[in-house]
């Protein structure tokens, strides 16, 4: 199961992302993958140590709002979410 972390701020580092996801979410995350840092459209997919149906949806609400350079996070266990649609 995936966790997908948006809104990261521009001056993050990858390493300042993946110590603070790892650091958050402890035994949970597996992997943490940064993909466009730098960028306004950064954001962190994290490999989860568990498989149940919901544990993502609520360790993404644990994570939601926790603020990384300034800037509240915002967290989902699917890419992309009804406030945040894909490109067209």
């Amino acid at each position: 199961m995936n966790l997908f972390v948006r809104n990261i701020a521009e001056s993050c580092s990858e390493q300042e992302v993946r110590e603070f996801l790892k650091h958050e979410l402890g035994h949970y995350a597996k992997s943490v993958t940064v993909h466009e840092i730098g960028t306004p459209k950064a954001y962190a997919t994290v490999e989860l140590e568990t498989d149940g149906p919901y544990v993502g949806e609520v360790i993404a609400r644990q994570l939601q709002g926790k603020h990384l350079g300034g800037i509240p996070l915002t967290a989902s266990s699917e890419l992309f979410d009804e406030e945040d649609p894909p490109p067209r």
